[in-house]
């Protein structure tokens, strides 16, 4: 029996460590100031058109309305856990930018040097372990589709809301996923994500 090759199936297509970098390289925005030391990881999470090992369509815009509404409204960071954990020792960093594209949706995430899993992190993203990215949330707007012989085929995300990206190691979407360089795509919708600044009582109560 000939065995199984798995090829092309993870999706952090790149990684590296910085120190004492500024946001503001990433960004592409002047005004982030903030010094990064850590570690910086970039791929797409999934693929359009493509179904996943859930069952799940999402559609182009299924994100991108509640990103917009909550976090980029309120200037608030998208968290980055690792395996869907919840708790302060998974709870690893923040999602610097996410962009949807004709491919799929691209992040860039950020890892400081003092989460306190960091280099656990690190050595299981270089061997191969921790291999991809995951949203966490619930749709709000769906649609059911069915196979010609009345069998369940997918669900349509139309919208959800996103709470958080998870660092995985199995992704739902690898099988769906050929391996796409991170080059720039024309005629993409950039979502900035602000790191969040300070406030005053003034600027909560006001």
């Amino acid at each position: 029996m000939k065995s199984i090759e798995i090829k092309d199936t993870t999706k952090i297509n790149d990684y590296k460590e910085v120190d004492k970098v500024e946001l503001s390289t990433i960004t592409k925005n002047d005004g982030d100031k903030e010094i990064l030391s850590g570690l910086l990881l970039y791929g797409y999470e999934m693929k359009f058109g493509k179904k996943n090992e859930n069952q799940e369509v999402y559609a182009p815009n299924s994100l991108t309305n509640y990103i917009e509404k909550y976090f980029v409204t309120n200037k608030l960071n998208i968290p980055v856990t690792i395996q869907h954990r919840d708790d302060i020792q998974h709870l690893a960093g923040r999602v610097l930018i996410v962009e949807v594209n004709s491919v799929g949706f691209y992040f860039v995430v950020y890892v400081p040097k003092t989460f306190v899993n960091y280099q656990i992190l690190l050595n299981n993203i270089k061997e191969g372990i921790l291999q991809g990215f995951s949203k966490e949330g619930w749709a709000t707007d769906y649609e059911y589709f069915y196979k010609q012989d009345g069998e369940f085929d997918y669900m349509l995300i139309k919208e959800m809301t996103f709470y958080c990206l998870s660092i995985v190691a199995t992704p739902a979407n690898s099988l769906a996923f050929e391996k796409i360089a991170t080059t720039k795509i024309e005629n993409t919708t950039t979502l900035i994500v602000e790191p969040k600044k300070e406030l005053t009582i003034e600027d909560e109560l006001f």
